[in-house]
């Protein structure tokens, strides 16, 4: 059995493509996802309304985030010029983005790393980006003091969630750090030794390796090719 861990409402490509493949799965929404409001949210939307201008490059990491820029720009459709490029990381971030309007570039390599190599190449010029809390940091990083960030939703986990872990042998799939530590914490040891762990990254790996002392879940963790849901679920369909 493969363990769909991410937020309901970002799991409709998975959840497709465990029907379109008859795997053996359940989902069990560890977080929901949480968009900033009241005072935050009018102070982003003001930072950002101010400075616009200053960025040629917007760069949407996740579905939440296409979602809160969306209604950002929607509401102030004139702070944007023809010359601003829009980015978005994946397939399902960059529908968002046409359902309300907005044209978007996806790198032929849907990550992270893809957008960063493509810009660098392509598109010079300082970088806006979208993201949440849990951010892998890879955009950041990569443009440094060349970038802006706008921090605009977190998630907020559900302990009730882990009742519906089964007590047999099943993969679980990790999309970020904090639902690993999450499952880690809070999951009783009887429970959590006979699952294995596909992780979407090396970064979430080398996190995960500094809490986890027990060599024998650390031998039952995989990393995908990348966090796309394609790449997760051939990763664990290897392991089961």
């Amino acid at each position: 059995m493969i363990i769909n861990t991410r937020p309901k409402a970002v799991s409709k490509k998975i959840i497709e493509l465990f029907v379109h493949q008859k795997v053996e799965c359940r989902h069990v929404h560890m977080s929901k996802i949480e968009f900033l409001s009241g005072t935050k949210k009018q102070q982003i939307h003001q930072e950002v309304v101010k400075n616009i201008h200053t960025f040629s490059n917007i760069i949407f990491t996740s579905q939440a985030s296409a979602k809160f820029g969306s209604e950002l720009f929607n509401k102030n459709s004139k702070m944007l010029n023809s010359k601003q490029n829009f980015f978005s990381v994946g397939d399902a971030t960059k529908k968002i983005l046409i359902d309300n309007g907005f044209k978007s570039i996806t790198p032929i390599n849907k990550s992270s790393q893809g957008i960063i190599d493509l810009i660098k190449e392509k598109f010079p010029g300082k970088n806006l980006i979208f993201c949440g809390e849990n951010s892998n940091m890879n955009l950041q990083n990569a443009f440094k003091e060349n970038m802006n960030e706008v921090v605009c939703y977190k998630l907020i986990f559900d302990i009730n969630q882990l009742r519906d872990v089964p007590k047999s042998s099943a993969v679980i799939l990790i999309y970020n750090f904090l639902t690993f530590e999450f499952i880690y914490k809070n999951l009783v040891g009887n429970l959590i030794e006979n699952k294995s762990f596909v992780l979407a990254s090396e970064r979430i790996k080398s996190e995960v390796s500094k809490i986890v002392e027990d060599t024998e879940i650390l031998n039952k963790i995989y990393v995908s090719k990348s966090y796309m849901d394609e790449d997760m679920l051939e990763k664990a369909k290897e392991i089961i």
